[in-house]
């Protein structure tokens, strides 16, 4: 009976400290499980039903050991083959509540094994979701670089634009001036050439126009597809940032599963060692059992005495029965909790996998983005080769035209140069002329010249009765008229060469002051250095395009392997545009070379107004040479004229 009394008192102790480790293990669950709390008062709830129901029941149990106790005094006053069948009675209750109590441990052991499995498979969930959470981050790395990428190809798109976009108003400015050199040119050309060049003129605008137009809608387009791919890549950037912070999330949420998993596991192996410490307590109980039904046996003590021990044993065995239902419904609740704990992680483990196959969508669809990117690229690379194409032509076209200016310029220069030439030389042999003719003539008309009469004038004015007169006037008459004709016609001369004399000294003078010359040769020296200023971008530009091609040929070269090879194209493209930044235009701004082009033009229209009126001066010359064919000259005077023409012609 002492034994049994201090076995009784151990299994009171071990059954506190059991209660107390499971409400520290419930607490610490509790506060490291930031889950929602209406199952955990749910459970509460129950537990608090269970314990009235079995306190309810220990109630009944305690009636029923007070009738059996009194059923037990009355069998002792009957005798004692009742003892002997209430015994049996016993022993088969007892068998059955031991029966009962191995069955609900072996259920209890095949929930525990059960749980060990869903616990295995958990953790096996959480290592492949680790593995996946680690593959998606690479993946999305990846993703980051691939669009680090695109910006970088964005950037690059833009100083191609740029540099397209400088090559077209360097054309429109060579353009420009070649209209202006066209209209200088066909101002100086005849009137049926000045037709053609307008028509010339008026198609070629057309045609300017009509590239101006396909050039604007070119780069519309362009812009189009420029603004479409930075909002597509504005459009993943923010998928990214959503991707990270569900990632963030994922994390933490994965913690804390990790951490509800280590608490239940470990509450757990509790649970199998207090198991395996009912068993060993059910094993000892079942050993003292049979030893006190051996001893029973062995005995021969009184009957009274043998009542109230074997009533002590019931007592005690049924309280041990009902501390061990306790347990068992302790242990069924907790078996239950776990159960609904491992759903809960099995069906974070089934959102997580959605999760998966969503980002994976997401992939595919980034894949596909960047395949279309590609076919973009395509695209400008074809557009490139178009305005490759048109920029070579009109090079072409604009060295030709540069060859045929610079002949023609040429041919203008030496004409000019021989009209000079020929100017000096009938200049300075009209001077010899009048100094001749005035040492000869001077002094007869100067004394003949105050001789002349309003008749004589009047009388030399009219050709018919000079020509009735001259056969009967006296060779005297003939003298004074023609001393007076030869003096008006020498004023004449002599106003006449003033006149060429002063045009003479003028175009020297305007040679002489502006240098016009000079000026010429220097405006075509910086034609030729702008034509190689010209040549020396096209060849940059060529140079940039080679670059292009052999970065979209990598491109697509590497479109089938991973995307980390974008964050090696900044430092070629910056290269790239280090190298075109030394071949910038430094040498003229586009102010100054449409200031000497003006320079050009303004003196051009000088030397053509110029030799227009040299040669209205000569035509007036020649014209005046052929007037007097009606008068009547002397034999010097029509030498005289003579040589004048044939100087003048």
């Amino acid at each position: 009976m002492k034994d049994f009394e201090n076995q009784i008192t151990e299994l009171k102790k071990e059954n506190f400290n059991l209660k107390l480790r499971i409400y520290f293990l419930e607490e610490r669950m509790q506060q490291e499980f930031d889950g929602p709390t209406e199952h955990v008062y749910k459970t509460n709830i129950e537990l608090k039903v269970e314990v009235e129901s079995l306190k309810r029941e220990l109630h009944e149990r305690e009636q029923l050991l007070i009738k059996a106790s009194k059923a037990v005094e009355s069998l002792a006053e009957g005798g004692g083959s009742e003892i002997q069948r209430v015994k049996e009675d016993a022993r088969k209750k007892v068998q059955q509540v031991e029966d009962l109590l191995t069955k609900k441990i072996c259920l209890l052991e095949g929930d525990v094994k059960a749980a060990q499995a869903e616990l295995e498979k958990a953790f096996a969930g959480t290592e492949r979701e680790k593995a996946l959470r680690l593959s998606l981050e690479s993946q999305l790395s990846e993703m980051k670089k691939m669009h680090e990428g695109n910006l970088e190809m964005a950037v690059v798109l833009e100083e191609k634009d740029r540099l397209i976009e400088e090559l077209r108003l360097s054309l429109k400015s060579k353009e420009a001036l070649i209209q202006c050199l066209k209209e200088e040119k066909s101002q100086m050309a005849s009137p049926d050439e000045n037709v053609s060049s307008r028509e010339l003129q008026r198609l070629s605008a057309a045609q300017k126009e009509e590239k101006e137009r396909e050039s604007e809608a070119a780069q519309v387009e362009h812009q189009k597809e420029r603004n479409h791919f930075k909002e597509r890549i504005q459009a993943l950037q923010e998928d990214l940032r959503e991707k990270e912070r569900e990632i963030a999330t994922e994390k933490k949420n994965s913690l804390k599963r990790d951490k509800a998993i280590q608490g239940l596991t470990m509450a757990l192996k509790s649970k199998e060692k207090e198991v395996e410490g009912l068993n060993a307590e059910i094993e000892e109980l079942s050993a003292a059992f049979a030893e006190a039904r051996e001893a029973s046996q062995k005995t021969q003590t009184p009957k009274f005495q043998e009542s109230e021990d074997y009533q002590a044993a019931l007592t005690e065995k049924e309280a041990q029965l009902a501390k061990l239902q306790s347990e068992n419904l302790t242990k069924t609740t907790e078996n239950n909790r776990l159960r609904r704990n491992i759903k809960k992680v099995t069906q974070e483990l089934s959102d997580l996998q959605q999760e998966k196959e969503r980002l994976e969508r997401d992939l595919e669809e980034a894949y596909r983005e960047g395949s279309k990117g590609a076919r973009s690229t395509h695209d400008l690379k074809n557009e490139i080769e178009k305005l490759r194409n048109e920029v070579n032509e009109r090079e072409k076209a604009m060295e030709n035209h540069y060859k045929n200016l610079l002949s023609e310029s040429n041919k203008k220069l030496h004409s000019q140069e021989q009209v000079i030439k020929h100017l000096t030389e009938s200049a300075s042999q009209k001077d010899l002329m009048l100094q001749k003719f005035s040492e000869k003539d001077l002094g007869a008309i100067q004394q003949n010249c105050y001789l002349m009469t309003a008749e004589d004038l009047k009388f030399g004015s009219k050709g018919l009765i000079t020509e009735k007169c001259s056969s009967e006037q006296s060779p005297g008459c003939k003298l004074i008229f023609s001393e007076g004709k030869l003096q008006s016609d020498y004023e004449e001369l002599i106003q006449v060469l003033k006149k060429e004399q002063d045009i003479y000294t003028h175009l020297v003078k305007s040679l002489q002051d502006s240098d016009s010359v000079n000026n010429l040769e220097a405006e075509l020296s910086d034609i030729f250095a702008l034509r190689k200023q010209l040549e020396r971008d096209v060849l940059t530009y060529r140079n940039l395009q080679k670059a292009l091609e052999e970065q979209i040929s990598e491109i697509r070269r590497r479109e089938e392997e991973p995307f980390s090879f974008y964050s090696d194209q900044t430092s070629y493209l910056s290269i790239c545009l280090e190298e075109h930044d030394r071949f910038q235009v430094e040498h003229f701004s586009q102010e100054e070379l449409k200031k000497k082009v003006s320079d050009l033009i303004q003196l051009v229209k000088e030397l053509y107004t110029d030799n227009q009126h040299l040669k209205k001066t000569i035509f007036d010359l020649s014209c005046m040479g052929f007037q007097g064919n009606g008068r009547l000259e002397s034999t010097e005077q029509i030498e005289v004229r003579r040589n004048i023409l044939v100087v003048m012609r």
